[in-house]
């Protein structure tokens, strides 16, 4: 629009006409353009669930093992006798290496990898490390219309004349001179009009004779009218979020026109004349994008919008914009398994409602919530998570709506394409971007889905539980270890029933290798996709696993050490190597269990998993008997009867775990599969 000498214009503005001078007075943060995008800019982490529990269960152990290292130096300065100073060094690194499940984050960061890399190759883009196994605990989905469920490949399906006094063809010349001046040039209507009507070249006023935009003049047709080619803009109103329309004033040759398209609430109040409102409600039920075509009854020059304007209306254009056509397929494969979605669109209710109307879900038949009612809702939150449909619905009230969904306890994804999901985008839990869309949303999405395959979604889904799924079992190792090395070490760190301290760190190295840390890396390599649906607690799940094995663990520990130092009469050496060789025999038999526990069923390649667990006490066996590795590991071979011992305590531990997973399942009312699979 122009601009007069003391006008103000903010930074971000634009000149498509003319030229001049401008001062500035803010620069810097406090700019316009710089403070309205800071919002936009601003980093945001949101936390997956697994990874959640991973940062909370590393802070407890390690300040937990912080706390014991502290109760070693205490125990060195109360008596420096029983706990000299290079005993009390080896007790600590005994119980860091026993006590911080570091290998945890290891796999945690090898799964995410993983699955980062697959789904790039399948076209997803991953941004956030742990955004795929996020999409594994959404339980809405937030999803933008146009774009997103729809292919954005707008097209003219129609325009249906209304003024009496102006013809079809005049209207479309009309309408042609509109889409050729305007300066929305990349917007999508925009780009429809000119694609299907024959566009002008554009002659600013101006610019000292630059063009403007448009390709170059079209040949006339042998025998047709000479239609004019060029057409002069003087002056324009680009389209704004704020007011849903845009205006150009032009020169033809029929003179100076003022011509508007934008949306039909948006021109209610300046339109004359209701015929216009019967067409558009006939339309509102096709599914059609309906805009509405209109001529000011006066020329004259723009201000910020069409106040004081009378126009007549000229048409309605109806645009066509087809669901894409995996999507429905896809919503209808996550709704039932158990996933909620909500339709957020800036276009009109009447529209969204026939759009998503061919969709064979529960939301196809709810009412659509406009932009007008949530405002005035006395309680938003229940509307919102009553409705799932919303329709000319404005920016700040997307970011409203997912805002109100995670008060409620949800885990929102939100799916968008255009400048307005920006904010939504990064306000939700996990955001996912089109690739087709603006380069704003693409930048501040966890997943960009670059093909624009819907069809990804479910497969990011399945890879998202394949990672839960992998870590799942792998934190039941780790944690155990840490619950029966809490437990032994400080009775061990104490000297209490003249225990002697359970651990030497080269102990914990051989422990971690043989039962926990190879098997888990393994694990997580695994790409198999799990058969089952259900997305169980991590923490209760594995935390009940952990401290009702480790417990056990614990006591067969102290057990074995009990008799070793009071009944069998064992030196130390021989002491630690039972309990060793106890923990050794008891992990293997974790690692069976954990393949298993919590799963409706085993799965097909938890066969090398089992061969892995079988392939331990041989190398134990190997660590314990070659004289070289005896001695770095600091373990006494054991002679038979010795064995006997260690399996006198072992094997009722062993049956002991596996009955407190039976009683685990039933509490839980799971199946009982066996440890042996198929």
């Amino acid at each position: 629009m122009r601009r007069n000498a003391g006008d103000r214009i903010l930074s971000g503005s634009v000149c498509v006409a003319g030229e001049g001078a401008y001062r500035a007075d803010k620069v810097g943060a406090a700019a316009f353009a710089q403070s309205t995008s800071a919002q936009a800019r601003r980093y945001h982490y949101a936390q997956s669930p697994m990874t959640a529990v991973i940062n909370l269960l590393i802070q407890v152990l390690t300040w937990t093992a912080v706390g014991m290292c502290g109760l070693y130096f205490i125990l060195h300065l109360v008596d420096p006798v029983r706990v000299p100073n290079d005993r009390m060094v080896e007790m600590m690194a005994a119980t860091i290496t026993s006590m911080v499940p570091q290998g945890l984050v290891l796999t945690a960061t090898i799964s995410f990898a993983l699955g980062a890399v697959h789904m790039s190759l399948r076209g997803a883009v991953v941004q956030r490390l742990n955004a795929v196994e996020a999409m594994a605990a959404v339980d809405v989905v937030c999803t933008d219309k146009t774009g997103t469920l729809t292919t954005n490949q707008l097209k003219l399906a129609q325009v249906r004349p209304l003024a009496a006094d102006v013809g079809e063809e005049e209207i479309r010349r009309r309408l042609r001179l509109f889409a050729s001046a305007s300066v929305d040039q990349k917007n999508k209507n925009i780009q429809a009009l000119r694609a299907a009507l024959d566009p002008l070249v554009v002659q600013a006023a101006r610019l000292h004779g630059g063009s403007a935009g448009g390709p170059p003049a079209p040949r006339e047709e042998a025998g047709g009218p000479p239609a004019p080619r060029e057409v002069e803009l003087l002056d324009q109103l680009a389209f704004k979020s704020q007011n849903r329309y845009s205006a150009v004033r032009v020169r033809d040759g029929g003179g100076e026109r003022v011509l508007v398209l934008g949306a039909c609430e948006a021109l209610r109040d300046l339109l004359t004349g209701g015929a216009w409102e019967r067409a558009w409600r006939e339309l509102l039920p096709t599914g059609l994008r309906l805009l509405l075509f209109a001529e000011a009854a006066e020329v004259k020059s723009f201000a910020d919008t069409l106040a004081g304007f009378t126009l007549q209306p000229l048409a309605l254009v109806a645009l066509s914009d087809e669901l894409r056509p995996d999507a429905g397929q896809v919503l209808e494969a996550l709704t039932a398994q158990g996933i909620a979605f909500k339709v957020i669109s800036g276009d009109n209710p009447e529209t969204v409602r026939a759009t998503v109307a061919t969709l064979d879900l529960p939301l196809a038949r709810d009412p659509v919530v406009s932009g007008d009612e949530l405002e005035k809702a006395t309680d938003k939150d229940a509307l919102i998570r009553e409705r799932s449909v919303f329709g000319r619905v404005a920016p700040h009230q997307k970011v409203e709506i997912v805002e109100a969904l995670q008060r409620q306890g949800r885990f929102v994804a939100m799916i968008g394409d255009g400048v307005n999901d920006v904010l939504p985008i990064k306000k939700a839990h996990l955001g996912i971007a089109m690739g087709e869309g603006s380069q704003a949303t693409k930048t501040v999405a966890g997943l960009v889905l670059e093909n624009n395959n819907f069809a990804l979604l479910p497969e990011t889904l399945e890879e998202g539980r394949t990672i839960v799924r992998n870590l799942r079992r792998s934190g039941k190792l780790f944690l155990t270890k840490n619950v029966y090395s809490l437990l032994m070490l400080v009775p061990g760190a104490l000297g209490l029933f003249g225990l002697p301290f359970p651990y030497v760190p080269q102990q914990v190295t051989l422990l971690n290798w043989l039962v926990i840390g190879i098997p888990a890396l393994v694990i997580a390599l695994s790409r198999e996709r799990s058969r089952g649906a259900t997305r169980p607690d991590f923490l209760r799940e594995v935390g009940g696993f952990a401290v009702r094995s480790g417990v056990v663990f614990a006591l067969a520990g102290l057990t074995v050490l009990l008799l070793a130092v009071h009944v069998w009469g064992h030196g130390e050496k021989v002491q630690v190597t039972q309990l060793l060789s106890v923990l050794i025999l008891l992990g293997i038999v974790a690692l069976l269990r954990a393949l298993v526990d919590g799963e409706a069923q085993p799965l097909a390649g938890d066969t090398r998993f089992r061969l892995l667990a079988a392939a331990a006490l041989p190398a134990y066996l190997l660590a314990m008997y070659w004289d070289f590795s005896a001695r770095f590991f600091q373990l006494a071979p054991l002679a038979w009867g010795e064995w006997l011992q260690v399996a006198a305590v072992a094997l009722p531990a062993c049956g002991l775990s596996l009955l407190s997973d039976r009683w685990s399942r039933q509490g839980a009312g799971c199946p009982s599969p066996g440890i042996s699979g198929r």
